[in-house]
């Protein structure tokens, strides 16, 4: 199933109009951005979206959008945070807008607080926002990692927190 809405990932001035029709679409997304993580949506040349880069980014977006509804995807975005890629942050921001997390990306999501840029601080934002901040995954991570406890206590203390 290749969506038109691939392509108009791709062109700068319909892209963020794109992301927003999708999102709209709510569950009808699912299978759409499923073939979008998965490699099996194409282009005309049989080069799969996932390797334009901003397709998936765009793809990251409307999962995050979704919230609940893109629990189905939970592995996929998981995999796009394990992959260590230029997108992770997108899928820890995707993770942490799912709500219960499989452990598996717990781990991941733990794992993260150790990374540099924005990956870090979306994937304590994400363990914030799932609840998991009292997991033994994460206490283990914490007690493991002076950095990563230095960066999930920040991040739990931002007041932002305390209204969700």
């Amino acid at each position: 199933m290749n969506d038109p809405i691939f392509e108009r990932f791709l062109v700068p001035g319909d892209r963020a109009k794109a992301v927003v029709e999708l999102t709209s679409r709510g569950a009808a997304a699912l299978p759409i951005l499923e073939v979008l993580f998965s490699g099996e949506a194409k282009n005309q040349f049989n080069v799969s979206y996932r390797a334009c880069g901003i397709a998936l980014e765009c793809g990251l977006i409307v999962a995050s959008r979704l919230g609940g509804l893109a629990k189905p995807l939970e592995r996929y975005l998981r995999e796009e945070l394990h992959n260590g890629t230029v997108f992770a942050a997108h899928a820890a921001t995707a993770l942490g807008s799912l709500g219960k997390l499989e452990e598996a990306s717990i781990v991941e999501l733990a794992e993260a607080l150790d990374q540099s840029g924005l990956l870090w601080s979306e994937a304590a934002v994400a363990l914030v926002r799932s609840g998991e901040l009292e997991n033994p995954l994460v206490k283990h991570k914490v007690q493991s990692s002076e950095k990563a406890a230095g960066r999930l206590r920040y991040v739990a203390s931002m007041k932002i927190f305390k209204q969700i």
